[in-house]
């Protein structure tokens, strides 16, 4: 199966230097990821792995894409293995740009279309709640 990508750009009216600080500290990200009730881990560093807890589940990722104050992405090694989600941001005058995006690849066609339907999988969903975590807390 061919991956499957969606990106979607959005405007946060904060700096980039404070979204982005908010998006990797890891005390943090199970405040604005959606689910996630909290992530274990000290440091956001490339090679850094982050355990996250979503109710009995647990899910590792792995800091794949770090570039202070402009990107921060993982890898997923979980339920969702090999996923993959990207965040960056361009300050855009007194506001940040944020771009998200997700990769997946699904194992089987089946995968594909539990993907498609199960609305907890809904990645738009995903993302829109994303969003809205963070304008929360940034309070904005």
């Amino acid at each position: 199966m061919h991956p499957v990508t969606y990106t979607h750009i959005d405007r946060l009216p904060a700096s980039r230097d404070k979204v982005y600080a908010l998006l990797t500290d890891p005390k943090r990200i199970g405040e604005w990821l959606p689910g996630c009730a909290a992530v274990d881990g000290t440091s956001i560093k490339r090679g850094a792995r982050l355990t996250a807890h979503f109710g009995q589940r647990t899910t590792e990722f792995e800091v794949v894409d770090l570039n202070p104050g402009r990107t921060f992405g993982w890898v997923e090694y979980g339920q969702r293995n090999g996923a993959k989600v990207f965040f960056r941001l361009d300050q855009a005058g007194e506001a940040t740009s944020i771009t998200i995006q997700i990769v997946w690849k699904p194992r089987s066609l089946l995968a594909w279309v539990r993907g498609r339907l199960f609305s907890k999988r809904n990645v738009e969903r995903q993302v829109s709640k994303t969003l809205e975590n963070l304008r929360r807390l940034l309070g904005v």
